[in-house]
């Protein structure tokens, strides 16, 4: 597993990073590997169903809804993400 600075400087997250930040209308800064979706940036569960969708619109990744609802941190999501795309 990468750590946090290995995740923060990938083009995957950088992208991710970008769709979090204007669908929760957030600081990009703000959207850290460690920062939590209900708690440091503010989702609710209809934003985390949006961003789910956006994410695989964008992305071209299918996400189940059982593993979206398993996605606590900006880096639960990127890790499923890398998965699905090697």
């Amino acid at each position: 597993m990468a750590d946090n600075a290995e995740i923060a400087n990938d083009e995957l997250f950088k992208k991710i990073q970008t769709i979090i930040a204007e669908k929760l209308e957030v600081d990009v800064a703000k959207v850290t590997p460690d920062a939590t979706f209900r708690g440091d940036l503010s989702a609710d569960s209809l934003d985390t169903y949006e961003l789910v969708y956006q994410i695989e619109t964008d992305m071209g990744v299918k996400i189940p809804d059982e593993v979206a609802n398993e996605f606590e941190s900006v880096k639960d999501a990127y890790n499923y993400i890398k998965s699905q795309q090697q």
